[in-house]
């Protein structure tokens, strides 16, 4: 029984594992370039696209881990398919992830491109953005079909309220960054980065905290699957 579990709930592990290297990642490349301006662009460049490659497959493992836990589990294979905020958080989960990898490619040519990239990268941090919304909505929605203790309540919100401000803190960073190249002509700014490795700090507290969730859930659903199995 525990090897179809396994594979069947590890999808949301290795999700989570992602996000939080993908978020290392960025938090390491972001001070590093702000603390050496020199650093070699054709080095960082390809950072950042590894980086975006990393957060793709990091959508496509949410969404299976969506697919198992929604559809594939379902007890009564009849009935509705339920969790659907989550599926469309999924889906601008993609959208968004894709968005910023294009974006990340056309640095090869940042000065050419910045236009299009800050414009690619502005549609990718609203689809995150809707994602975030979608998957609270969605939390909000499994309240009121399951009971959690207080600790764990608390640790679910604040992992999807996290995950909203550093969405939105990314997306001030866009706006910055497109107001001081339309304004001052500046492309690479001290200042967004600042903000970018502020956003950095809160996206890896939220994979944490998303982590220690998926843990907690993880226990509880395998142990309930095995107790059916074994006493049904």
């Amino acid at each position: 029984m525990r090897s179809t579990l396994i594979p069947t709930l590890y999808w949301g592990y290795w999700a989570n594992i992602v996000y939080i290297i993908g978020m290392i990642g960025y938090l390491t490349i972001d001070t590093i370039s702000y603390m050496y301006i020199s650093l070699n662009n054709t080095i960082s460049f390809i950072i950042y696209i590894f980086l975006a490659i990393l957060f793709v497959i990091d959508a496509v493992l949410y969404t299976i881990d969506w697919y198992m836990y929604a559809v594939k589990r379902r007890e009564n294979k009849a009935e509705s398919i339920q969790y659907r905020s989550e599926f469309l958080a999924c889906i601008f989960q993609n959208f968004g992830s894709y968005f910023y990898l294009i974006g990340a490619l056309l640095n090869f040519d940042k000065n050419q491109w910045i236009e299009k990239i800050l414009f690619l990268y502005f549609l990718g941090i609203i689809s995150f953005l809707i994602e975030s919304i979608f998957t609270l909505f969605g939390w909000i929605i499994v309240y009121r079909r399951k009971s959690f203790n207080n600790l764990k309540r608390k640790k679910i919100i604040w992992a999807h309220t996290l995950n909203i401000i550093a969405n939105l803190i990314y997306l001030s960073s866009i706006i910055l960054t497109y107001y001081l190249y339309k304004i001052h002509k500046i492309i690479n700014s001290n200042t967004v980065l600042i903000v970018q490795i502020f956003g950095d700090f809160v996206y890896l507290f939220d994979a944490y905290l998303y982590y220690e969730c998926w843990q907690e859930f993880n226990t509880n659903t395998e142990q309930q699957s095995l107790n059916k199995f074994f006493f049904s």
